[in-house]
């Protein structure tokens, strides 16, 4: 089954932090709506420094968050913004709404790391690129997710410069989630909420991502690749990495533990896709070890 969240990284399958009880998603704001880059509050290194009065001009000394989670009118902040109480992770950060009040870091990962939920990046429509002296503050590491709508600029710059089809856009019950520190997109689908695919920004192409959704309701392949090369001579001609060369639609993923040296090398991979091209995938993993002896079932 395709290969499911981690709380940071890990590759035994395990409930999807993306997961949570059912709600309307965000509404796309409109280009003109949509406000200006969001700032970061950082409350804990400067409490009298870092949010102004909308009246006066002067820095406010900052305590801590209001209890009922409503901004103060006197704040100069806006919708998008980001302020943080926080000591170490993002435990408690806060992002400012749009009906002027705070909400706390939803934390997906459930280990105190940032999560940008989907009704505050809705606001904007190229989330990286608006967030990105906010990432470089909290720092990358301290971030599990960005929540995207699927017609944010992200996939157009990342992925073949094209947006994803009208079809898939128009889909309002596919989730996607960034993670920035590995650059790691992850896509779930509604018949498998507790489970994602990951595309790897480095190695994804924008049509994996449309295979993979588009195959959604066929059957899915799996095989099983281990491999146990011993000496020199047989290391030295083992290719090292995934299997590349699947057919379109098809994913490999690292199973268990990963070794790599100049005289053993030993490994699993789990690769999935369609099952109508299960032969083909087979076909192209002999191929990519060709001459060397590896299981695949």
């Amino acid at each position: 089954m395709p290969k499911v969240r981690r709380k940071r990284r890990s590759t035994t399958p395990k409930t999807n932090p993306l997961s949570r009880p059912k709600k309307t998603l965000a509404k796309e704001i409109p280009t003109q709506e949509r406000p200006t880059k969001p700032v970061y509050f950082d409350i804990t290194a400067d409490p009298t420094n870092s949010i102004k009065s909308k009246s006066t001009g002067n820095f406010i000394k900052i305590g801590k968050p209001p209890r009922n989670l409503k901004i103060p009118n006197s704040w100069d902040v806006k919708p998008g913004d980001v302020i943080s109480w926080s000591e170490g992770r993002p435990t408690e950060t806060f992002f400012v709404t749009s009906e002027g009040t705070l909400l706390k870091n939803p934390d997906t990962s459930g280990s105190g790391y940032l999560t940008f939920p989907l009704s505050i990046t809705s606001q904007f429509s190229d989330v990286l690129d608006s967030y990105s002296t906010v990432l470089d503050a909290v720092g990358r590491n301290n971030v599990s997710s960005i929540e995207l709508l699927p017609t944010d600029a992200f996939f157009a710059a990342h992925f073949a410069k094209q947006p994803l089809p009208a079809s898939i856009r128009n889909r309002t019950d596919i989730k996607y989630s960034f993670e920035p520190n590995d650059e790691i997109l992850f896509v779930t689908l509604p018949n498998s909420p507790d489970e994602c695919r990951e595309f790897a920004l480095n190695s994804a192409k924008l049509d994996d991502i449309i295979q993979y959704i588009s195959n959604e309701n066929e059957s899915k392949g799996q095989l099983v690749v281990k491999f146990n090369f011993e000496g020199k001579p047989t290391c030295s001609k083992a290719p090292r990495g995934i299997v590349s060369g699947l057919p379109t639609g098809w994913q490999c993923q690292q199973q268990g533990s990963l070794m790599f040296g100049e005289t053993k090398i030993q490994g699993e991979w789990i690769c999935q896709g369609p099952d109508k091209s299960k032969d083909k995938a087979r076909k192209a993993i002999e191929k990519f070890y060709k001459g060397l002896n590896v299981e695949i079932k």
